[in-house]
């Protein structure tokens, strides 16, 4: 494990961001408060990646809470922090048994009810996967191999508001290379559950797997110098940003949960059914994280639902 000073590892991060320029600007704002909270907290004139731990991100709202920063500010500069946190891990930049979960746990503990920050995913997340569809197919087999896998991938994460671990340990029996439409994953807790995909996903799988012609058991492999084996989450990481870069956007592959689950509420869907989708747990982080956009639906149910009190007093004559 290198371990970077951490104004290096911001610049790397920052470079590598792929995003606008309204996000770029807002991520660098958010990690210059963050940079600032630990050098305040670290002995070293020059802190490195390796001073970060777990509470990083609790002791990071305590300082800006203390500071007196708006709620909104506070959950956009730890939303920059995370990003950080999970690009450090990614690249191997922080030890092998730090965990985001963990150190988002600690802080769900002492934030305020309510003020956690809310997802919201680029409403231009749908043209990751528009931007593959488009493009021709290489004559290079390898280079062809490369871009139906991106769009089998791609396809496969918008339609099944999957985690990135679940896809990449997907199985070609899983999926029955393609003529699956529900296909059961192992998740967080070893927990079983049901992930959908619609027909483009599954025509997308389909011609990957047809251009393979290989026996290799994991759906998605390696078409490099490790030819056959499962590839990585980094790698899935990888193919997003690709598309999000040339796009202009910042996307993760994390953000195609919250954009479907953002998408199906606004739709109509109950939240036990998205509870059920996206594999909580508890119905309560569900409603958490996304109830507040079911408001214009909540909204058209009490419309529809309230008759005016002429018509309410006619109801109930017999």
């Amino acid at each position: 494990m290198v371990d970077l000073l951490l104004d290096e590892a911001t610049e790397k991060f920052l470079r590598g961001l792929g995003a606008s320029p309204h996000t770029y600007k807002t991520y660098s704002t958010g990690l210059k408060a963050f940079l600032e909270f630990l050098a305040e907290k670290s002995d070293s004139p020059n802190p490195t990646v390796s001073s970060i731990g777990e509470e990083a991100l609790e002791e990071f709202f305590l300082w800006l809470d203390k500071k007196g920063f708006s709620r909104f500010t506070e959950q956009t500069y730890l939303a920059a922090a995370t990003a950080f946190l999970r690009y450090l891990f990614r690249h191997h930049f922080l030890p092998e048994d730090f965990s985001i979960e963990r150190a988002k746990e600690k802080l769900r503990a002492i934030i305020p009810r309510g003020s956690y920050p809310i997802p919201m995913p680029d409403p231009d997340l749908p043209q990751i996967v528009i931007f593959y569809d488009q493009q021709p197919l290489p004559q290079d087999r390898l280079e062809r191999l490369r871009l139906l896998r991106s769009r089998a991938i791609v396809h496969t994460l918008y339609a099944s508001a999957g985690r990135i671990a679940e896809i990449a340990s997907l199985n070609r029996k899983d999926v029955a290379d393609g003529r699956r439409r529900e296909v059961v994953v192992t998740g967080k807790g070893q927990k079983q559950r049901f992930i959908f995909l619609t027909p483009e996903a599954q025509e997308a799988i389909r011609a990957y797997i047809e251009e393979r012609q290989d026996d290799y058991e994991p759906l998605f492999i390696s078409h490099g110098r490790d030819y056959g084996s499962r590839l990585s989450t980094v790698s899935i990481w990888a193919t997003v940003k690709k598309a999000a870069k040339a796009l202009g956007i910042h996307v993760t592959p994390h953000d195609f949960r919250h954009y479907r689950a953002t998408q199906m509420l606004e739709e109509g869907a109950p939240l036990e059914a998205i509870q059920d989708i996206l594999g909580h747990a508890d119905i309560s982080t569900t409603k958490r994280v996304y109830a507040h956009y079911s408001k214009p639906h909540i909204r058209e149910i009490f419309d529809r639902t309230t008759l005016p009190p002429e018509e309410a007093i006619k109801k109930r004559r017999p």
